[in-house]
């Protein structure tokens, strides 16, 4: 199971010195989702956060379109979950083969 780790948006806005118009867009599209804590702060979880920093590259580095970024992290997201998964059959194999090894 994974541990999540949640950021203030101020201190992603800050950290990453992103505009906070750029964040709504990111929610608009639908790449981020925001959460709001008990004391009412706004909060990202690291995944997004890493979201919101790759979109902010993609855009202000390398030039790439709300659009371009959105096929990109799709893309990246759909990578990372057959990495994942190619990871777990490799273990399932792993162990297999070690189970039938004599001892």
């Amino acid at each position: 199971m994974t541990m999540h780790r949640y950021m203030k948006v101020s201190e992603i806005v800050t950290q990453l010195h992103v505009e906070s118009a750029f964040l709504d867009a990111l929610v608009a599209a639908d790449l981020i989702h925001l959460k709001e804590t008990s004391e009412g702060d706004l909060v990202l979880s690291a995944e997004d956060a890493e979201r919101v920093r790759l979109a902010s590259v993609l855009t202000a580095e390398m030039e790439v379109n709300l659009p371009g970024v959105e096929v990109i992290v799709h893309m990246r997201d759909s990578l990372l979950a057959m990495q994942r998964q190619f990871s777990e059959i490799l273990d399932a194999l792993v162990q297999e083969v070690r189970s039938r090894l004599p001892r």
